[in-house]
């Protein structure tokens, strides 16, 4: 059985036709601190004392702090909202 490799699915259900090279995302497993402007919308995750924290993130939002304190977050996921295309004559 051969796989097609293109277009691209997510497990969103949205198809997505491209490369993640030509979208200007940020590729998964990306890292900022808190603190620091947001560069890619979507899910990111930290571990603190042996717990995970899960949080969604809007592009340009500052990332969150833990308690007071700085923190490294990873990209687990694109935002589900860049995945929509607007209808042009709606905008």
């Amino acid at each position: 059985m051969k796989i097609d490799s293109t277009p691209y699915h997510y497990g969103s259900g949205f198809t997505v036709d491209g490369s993640q090279e030509t979208t200007n995302r940020k590729p998964i497993g990306y890292h900022q601190y808190s603190g620091t402007l947001c560069q890619q919308s979507g899910v990111w995750s930290a571990a603190v004392n042996a717990v995970t924290q899960v949080v969604s993130v809007e592009k340009g939002n500052i990332m969150p702090y833990h308690s007071g304190h700085t923190i490294n977050w990873q990209l687990m996921d694109y935002s589900i909202s860049e995945n929509i295309i607007q209808n042009p004559s709606a905008v």
